[in-house]
């Protein structure tokens, strides 16, 4: 497996984005629905859903199924 320069500033930016109270993908999934009907109704994100946010700066995965979540609503994904 070879590394491009992409794969390296994505990897640096991650990490200058990690936190202590990271969250994994498991409840990421499982708090991303409450996140997206907040956000749909207009209505401001709790602090308590902050690091469902962040988890998408830093997870690859996690990012492009928010996109595909979106995109299945009719929404448009930053």
């Amino acid at each position: 497996m070879s590394v491009n320069r992409d794969d390296l500033a994505w990897l640096a930016r991650a990490l200058v984005a990690t936190r202590p109270e990271e969250i994994d993908c498991d409840e990421w999934l499982a708090r991303v629905g409450r996140l997206i009907d907040l956000e749909r109704a207009g209505r401001p994100v709790p602090s308590d859903l902050e690091p469902v946010l962040q988890h998408v700066e830093v997870c690859r995965e996690c990012k492009e199924e928010l996109r595909a979540l979106l995109e299945a609503l009719g929404d448009e994904a930053d």
